[in-house]
């Protein structure tokens, strides 16, 4: 996220257009747009990796090697709505006693009893008012039928208002709610020029009824409007509400911390022109090569993302994978050598707990409901050119290009097609093409980065004796440089490496 801004309206929050409808209904304002104001976000996510390798030689040619990995995952995610308080059109319901939570029956009256009592006498009026007419206009039918004038010099208009006064109904149940239960989460406000418009209608239709004869409106007798916005401090409140069809965790500011997923590998030193010997490695000052293959498995122990934190950052991929690695180096002189190698990551399906429909960055506020999916990931193919040069036994320096492609990969929660009925299926919210709920395909995509880094060596200090422990450590910095086809993010790197070595022979 980077600065975005936008109206947290119906576009945002498609539960809310039965309402958005129903207000422009009681106001009279067909170009009524419903918004809780603008939402301001900005974040970024850290990762930070602390591998634990162990590498046993069997042999000169094969070794065994085990990386675990300790990862932590920040996301910075700051979502921050209504920033001045007065950019919304309505506020929170008066009608819940906490914010989408209606106070049980039997407790003892809080505003929202107190709200819903009020919502629903006014209801119940309506509703007797329109029995009476409607009694009325069926006496009236009898030519001998007395105190009939007003209905019989306009029938029609009779007619109009039960229609009228019907939709009234529909219309302040769905904002307002009624005697039991609170309506949208969000209404008008009562002290602003739609919350007037609203009372207006209210009153031209008792007005009206009182034209036929019909009195049981009371002049008193309304709806409860807002008298609070959703503000910076309340965006959490409303992810985790019931009454927005919502139950997040969390959203943003989210950390993780654990063990990621587990590689196991083995490794074959295919030829090798110093014959495995690390001091003819070190020392030597000809031209020589050499090419290693690794065969291994991930053990996807990471687990994957939480589908109830819209923001989460697993701590690794969370699915099992065949590796394969091909690694050559080129060595022309103690200065300088090159390696080049090819990686491939073939990941095996498994079964998740997403969201259902399945999210977007434009549907986090889309009431969802949690079911199984078959997650296909596409296969990685990465190669890496990276030249070297030393600067006497102890330093050197090293850049990189890495070119990598990820293959089309899968989300299928087809199997859960049945859940669309409690998501309000036939809803304008949902798409027309049922699939776009439960199946999403990521295209392949390509991703190229450039690397720079540094290293410390004893290495051949220590064959030499000059130096007690034989180790390396080396830092690299990673930054993307270009990308194309299906969503890759921005992505920099720094990787900070120690390596100790034990058995290493001396001169």
């Amino acid at each position: 996220l980077a600065g975005l801004a936008r109206e947290l309206d119906t576009q945002s929050l498609p539960q809310l257009q039965p309402a958005e409808s129903a207000i422009r209904s009681l106001s009279g304002r067909p170009a009524f747009s419903l918004s809780l104001g603008a939402l301001n976000a900005r974040g970024d996510v850290r990762q930070s990796t602390a591998p634990i390798s162990v590498d046993i030689g069997v042999t000169n040619r094969l070794s065994i090697g085990l990386l675990i990995p300790y990862v932590e995952s920040r996301d910075n995610t700051q979502l921050i709505l209504n920033r001045r308080g007065n950019g919304a059109s309505v506020g929170a319901n008066p009608a819940y006693g906490r914010i989408g939570t209606p106070a049980a029956a039997g407790t003892t009256i809080d505003n929202g009893s107190a709200a819903r009592a009020i919502n629903g006498t006014l209801l119940a009026e309506i509703a007797l008012a329109r029995t009476q007419l409607s009694a009325e206009i069926a006496r009236c039918t009898n030519a001998q039928a007395t105190m009939c004038d007003e209905i019989r010099a306009n029938p029609s208009g009779a007619q109009d208002l039960l229609s009228r006064s019907n939709t009234a109904l529909g219309a302040i149940a769905t904002v307002y709610g009624d005697s039991i239960r609170g309506g949208s989460p969000v209404v008008p406000f009562s002290a602003s020029l739609l919350g007037e418009q609203i009372a207006g209608t209210i009153s031209t239709l008792r007005t009206s009824f009182e034209g036929f004869g019909v009195t049981s409106i009371s002049e008193t007798s309304r709806v409860v409007g807002a008298t609070s916005a959703y503000g910076p401090g309340t965006l959490a409140a409303l992810a985790g509400d019931s009454a927005f069809g919502l139950g997040y965790d969390r959203l943003g500011n989210t950390r993780r911390a654990g063990i990621g997923d587990v590689d196991l590998t083995a490794s074959y030193l295919l030829f090798d022109t110093f014959r495995a010997n690390q001091r003819a490695r070190l020392t030597s000052t000809g031209r020589a090569a050499r090419a290693l293959v690794s065969l291994g498995w991930r053990f996807g122990s990471a687990g994957a993302d939480r589908a109830l934190d819209a923001f989460d950052v697993p701590v690794g991929s969370g699915y099992n994978a065949l590796l394969g690695r091909a690694t050559g180096d080129l060595i022309l002189n103690r200065r300088f050598w090159a390696s080049a190698s090819v990686r491939l990551v073939k990941p095996f399906s498994d079964n998740v707990v997403v969201a259902i429909p399945l999210r977007t960055d434009s549907a986090i506020f889309t009431p969802f409901s949690l079911a199984s999916a078959k997650r296909s990931p596409g296969t990685q193919l990465a190669f890496e050119l990276a030249p070297r040069i030393s600067f006497g036994d102890f330093f050197g320096l090293s850049a990189a290009y890495i070119f990598r492609r990820i293959g089309t990969s899968s989300l299928d929660a087809n199997g859960n097609a049945g859940i669309a009925d409690s998501l309000s299926a036939g809803s304008s919210a949902l798409p027309a093409d049922i699939d776009q709920l439960f199946f999403r395909a990521t295209q392949a995509s390509n991703y190229q980065a450039i690397s720079f880094g540094a290293s410390f060596s004893t290495l051949t200090s220590y064959i030499r004796n000059r130096s007690k422990l034989p180790l390396e450590l080396s830092y690299v910095h990673t930054t993307s440089v270009s990308a194309s086809g299906g969503f890759i993010p921005a992505v920099a790197t720094d990787r900070l490496e120690l390596r100790i070595y034990t058995g290493f022979p001396k001169r």
